[in-house]
């Protein structure tokens, strides 16, 4: 008797358009004579395994809001310049004197 092992699968939600990719991916991967069928597993890993470190620092950025932004600025004048409360920053940022903490600044917040 053969002995089976057990897969850990699990269940995650895609797109519409994702599933579609995969699917269209995987019939061009299965486009060939012989040899068994490409799993859409691994197709998904080998991209997966292609993301760098790049990539998830403009993912990460692309997922802020507007507000996210502003803490983050806040975050870097606490650090370079001494506390401010939220609302005293809102007040900063509309005093000329903002344009010239985003000039020294933006290494920081890019």
């Amino acid at each position: 008797m053969k002995k089976q092992i057990r897969q850990n699968w699990h269940t995650i939600r895609i797109s519409n358009d994702t599933k579609m990719l995969c699917s269209r991916i995987s019939k061009i991967a299965n486009q060939k004579k012989i040899g068994r069928k490409i799993k859409i597993d691994e197709i998904l890993k080998l991209g997966l395994n292609l993301i760098t470190e790049t990539e998830i620092k403009k993912m990460q950025n692309t997922s802020l809001s507007n507000e996210d932004r502003k803490e983050q600025l806040r975050q870097i004048y606490i650090k370079k310049i001494g506390p401010i409360t939220k609302d005293e920053f809102i007040g900063f940022m509309m005093k000329p004197d903002f344009l010239d903490f985003i000039r020294n600044n933006t290494e920081s917040f890019i």
